[in-house]
């Protein structure tokens, strides 16, 4: 089959080999995928080297084509989406990909490919940021009425709109978030209660403090984890209030808080430093629940994907739309190829 192997040139630019490798045979929990179409995220250019090619790639949308011996919920031809394995083999820049069965979901046939492939990993990131790292009611165990803040600076990211999403399906308010030129998405789509732009606000602690109008903020997700995002979250989060990020934040934050680093490769296996062997278990439970929750809403149509941006050449295209999320010139939506619009497939 072919994959795209991808690296760093010597000029700082991503670039992309398409290679022959042999068809991936599924593990006992795993399914092998018939990838249709590949999303692409930030990190698929920044955990590559300028010497070994790697196919980065980690949303897969497609058809099953096998599964492992110890899978029971899916079979070949089932539509499916699915996040696979970071930083291992077999990823989705590829003919076929495998992604192990509690990180995979059925998609309805009302769901196009493309849409899907914008789902798994932001998904699954934002998910075990809320529910797991700080303990917000997930949506099947609503918030029952009472007010719980919650600040996500970064709202308009791919992560941070998820993590919206999922936060008013769970019935959690306020919801204030930061956001900047692409929070007319936020807006339409009424995912927040207050919208502070950082690019109008020289004082966002300030503006957070305003917001939550009294109430004593316990939850702040920073999806976007560059200084100085976390200080106007520590800024104003209780003493006994946790804050969780989605990159690892070396800086000091007022009132002696620390961000919590949100792993989502903790839903696959623990990683030394970043999950316990305890964490990832529960991790990997709650991804298997999760799962099931996604299928039940994107059937129901209560959770609306991502603007998608299909890229020309399917796998030799993802060069330059790496490049193009490399350069930040992505707003608003995601990058995903298309594998049969791939010369010589």
């Amino acid at each position: 089959m072919k994959e795209l192997q991808v690296k760093n040139s010597a000029s700082g630019k991503v670039v992309g080999e398409l290679v022959e490798v042999p068809k991936p045979t599924p593990g006992p929990n795993d399914v092998l995928i018939k990838v249709a179409v590949t999303g692409t995220n930030p990190k698929d250019w920044k955990y590559i080297n300028s010497e070994t090619g790697f196919n980065s790639g980690d949303d897969i949308a497609g058809t099953v084509d096998a599964v492992g011996e110890n899978v029971i919920s899916f079979r070949p031809g089932d539509r499916v989406a699915a996040f696979h394995v970071m930083l291992t083999p077999n990823g989705s820049f590829a003919e076929y990909a495998i992604a192990p069965a509690n990180t995979t979901f059925h998609i309805p046939s009302t769901l196009s490919y493309e849409d899907a492939a914008t789902i798994p990993l932001v998904a699954y990131t934002a998910a075990i940021a809320l529910y797991q790292e700080l303990g917000l009611p997930a949506p099947w165990a609503r918030a029952s009425g009472k007010s719980i803040p919650l600040v996500v600076y970064g709202g308009s990211t791919s992560v941070g709109l998820t993590a919206l999403k999922f936060a008013r399906l769970s019935g959690i308010s306020p919801l204030i978030t930061i956001a900047g030129g692409s929070k007319d998405i936020i807006e339409k789509e009424n995912l927040a209660d207050v919208i502070i732009d950082y690019r109008n606000n020289p004082n966002i602690a300030e503006e957070v403090k305003k917001a939550l109008n009294g109430k004593e903020l316990l939850h702040a997700f920073d999806a976007f984890s560059e200084y100085p995002s976390a200080e106007p979250l520590a800024a104003n989060l209780s003493p006994n209030g946790k804050l969780t990020g989605i990159l690892p934040y070396k800086q000091e934050l007022p009132n002696g808080h620390k961000l919590k680093f949100t792993y989502v490769g903790s839903a696959h296996k623990p990683y030394p430093k970043l999950s316990t062997e305890e964490e990832s278990k529960a991790d990997q439970d709650f991804a298997q629940v999760f799962s099931s929750y996604l299928e039940k809403v994107l059937s129901e149509g209560r959770f609306k994907t991502h603007p998608v941006e299909v890229l020309a050449g399917g796998l030799n295209g993802l060069p330059e739309g790496l490049n193009r999320l490399k350069e930040q010139k992505v707003k608003a939506s995601k990058l995903v190829a298309r594998i049969a619009d791939t010369q010589g497939i």
